[in-house]
Parts: C-alpha cells; structure tokens; sequence
C-alpha cells in the first residue's frame, strides 16, 4: 500500500511549550469515487506562541494522477471543527503533476510544474513563512527536491495577510486517488514546533 506523509514543521521561538500529541487513529473511509480522505487538527495555542519562522515540509508518494494537500485556517463563526472553504486562507499542496497554492477566497489558483513532470516517486514540498516580532509576515519561499519555486503570477509584495501564521487555528490534511484510504494520522505539537503526519 502507497502512503502519504506529511510533515509540517514550525520554530516556536523562544518559549518552551510542553509536548502536546494529538492523535487520529485513521483517517475516515472514502466515499466518494476518487477515494478522498480527509482530516482537521486544532492547532489552538500551539502555532500562535512567540512565532517567528514557519516552515512546511510535505513529503510523500507523488503520481500522475493523486492529490495531496494542507489547507490552513481558522474555525469561524461555525465553530464545529470543521475548516470549510470560507474559513480557509490558503490550500497548497501536489495535484497531478504540479504544485498548487490557491489563496484565501480560493477563486485563484497558482501552480508551478514539478522536477521531472508526472512521473512517480518521492517528493518533497517546503514553504517558509518569516515574521515580525508583531507576528506580521516578512517573507515567504517555496522550494522542492530540485530547488526553489515560483508560482508565476503569485504576488507577494507586500505580503498578503492569509499567510500569517499565528491566524491558523485549524489545519485540513486531504488525500485523493487510490490508496489513500486506511492510513494512520498523527499530529505532535513539540517544544520547538509542529509536526503533521499522514502515512
């Protein structure tokens, strides 16, 4: 069986936060026809905390024709655990071939072709988000196993406010395409950050 894992790395700087696991014991069966599975974390208290630098790492089985993503947000006015479309400020993640990243309101979607095109293997995502002492984003970088990337017609200048980190209170991993399906979730929140994992 093909697996899926994701690591979603952040530097808590400088506090040191007792180790908080959050256990999903497996992730729901698919129900619909391209096998797609899906899970939320709270990650309340644990992202907002003296923050200063960011990173993302998601690593995992890429193929031609799977999905994988992490969308960030908040729980709004819903308040159910849940993190819908109009509580999302970014989605980014692998989709057939390429990267993706669709901002908040999710009408635009930009995306970067992958090293080595459709073919199947191991991949490696990496985004960095630094901030201010006021928790305001500085800078943003993306980069995969073969360097850096650019999503064209990405403006980041000024820095866009969906990607401030200490706004994410609640975190979507979603998996689509065979396989996907009777996998064990696990998310650690560590002294010195966080970390998701979908295998």
């Amino acid at each position: 069986m093909k697996s899926f894992g994701f690591c979603a790395l952040g530097m808590l700087l400088p506090t040191l936060l007792p180790a908080l696991t959050l256990d999903v014991p497996r992730l729901p069966a698919p129900t619909f026809a391209d096998r797609e599975v899906s899970a939320d974390i709270a990650a309340t208290g644990n992202l907002d905390r003296n923050l200063r630098v960011f990173t993302l790492s998601l690593t995992f089985d890429a193929t031609a024709s799977n999905n994988v993503q992490v969308a960030f947000g908040a729980d709004g006015a819903r308040m159910d655990g849940a993190l819908a479309a109009e509580e999302t400020d970014f989605i980014v993640g692998w989709d057939s071939g390429e990267w993706f990243l669709r901002p908040r309101g999710l009408r635009e979607r930009y995306a970067c072709a992958a090293a080595g095109g459709q073919s199947a293997q191991r991949r490696t995502f990496g985004m960095t988000v630094r901030v201010s002492e006021q928790g305001a984003p500085e800078s943003v970088a993306f980069e995969d196993d073969a360097g850096e990337i650019v999503f064209e017609g990405l403006t980041v200048t000024p820095m866009p406010s969906w990607l401030t980190p200490a706004a994410w209170t609640l975190l979507r991993v979603t998996a689509r395409g065979a396989d996907a399906s009777a996998e064990d979730s696990q998310v650690r929140f560590l002294p010195d950050g966080a970390t998701i994992i979908v295998r």
